[in-house]
């Protein structure tokens, strides 16, 4: 699955779909993890989210 497919799957779902699949993983992520790094992944995907957020605000869909 490339990443055209993945974002084409989750552009399917629903809100709640969503929500819950990123619930799951987050608890599947955070399993064996400390608190520092479950912060240090936070943060990176959190900012991951706004770089994104920022590079679609500026494309064009023309």
């Amino acid at each position: 699955m490339n990443y055209n497919d993945f974002s084409n799957f989750l552009n399917g779902l629903s809100g709640c779909e969503l929500v819950a699949i990123a619930s799951f993983l987050s608890f599947i992520i955070a399993n064996k993890l400390s608190s520092d790094e479950i912060n240090i992944l936070g943060s990176f995907f959190s900012t991951l989210g706004q770089n994104l957020s920022t590079i679609a605000s500026t494309i064009s869909d023309d």
